[in-house]
């Protein structure tokens, strides 16, 4: 193994105490070992006077999703919230309300029809009295009577 290859092994204190001596007496020869375990030392010094904060993932991460534009899924799931469904929900009802109460709506000809219907029916039923019948043959026997006399 070449000597400038333990400068990693030199620098973390791996060497034993002839390999630590062999290589202080490479540093004397070799000018790229000497350069770049200068820049380790630096390293380290600029390392341990550095201030070492922990990192607040939870908040960088609320920041970035926050920072995003809504998209399409997202607008419609904030849609889904029960008040804006409740206020769509309750808009609906009135407007639902508001036309099956319109005058020209079907449902309120087609039972003004029927109103009509049970009036005549009713006109219809005054003019005429039924007859008590016993049994279901003599009340056809008496419904053939009157068609044939209309």
């Amino acid at each position: 193994m070449r000597t400038c290859d333990l400068l990693d092994k030199y620098r973390d204190g791996e060497l034993e105490a002839a390999g630590q001596k062999e290589f202080q007496s490479h540093l004397l020869i070799c000018e790229d070992c000497r350069t770049k375990m200068a820049l380790l030392n630096n390293l380290v010094q600029i390392l341990k006077q550095e201030e070492v904060r922990p990192l607040d993932l939870a908040n960088q991460i609320a920041r970035q999703a926050f920072l995003k534009d809504k998209s399409w899924d997202a607008l419609v799931i904030s849609w889904l919230r029960p008040g804006p469904v409740l206020a769509a929900l309750s808009l609906m009802l009135v407007l639902f309300s508001f036309l099956w109460l319109l005058p020209g709506n079907s449902q309120v000809s087609a039972y003004s029809e029927y109103e009509k219907l049970m009036d005549e029916a009713d006109s219809i039923n005054q003019k005429t009295s039924l007859p008590q019948v016993s049994s279901e043959s003599a009340l056809g026997l008496w419904l053939q009577q009157e068609g044939n006399s209309e």
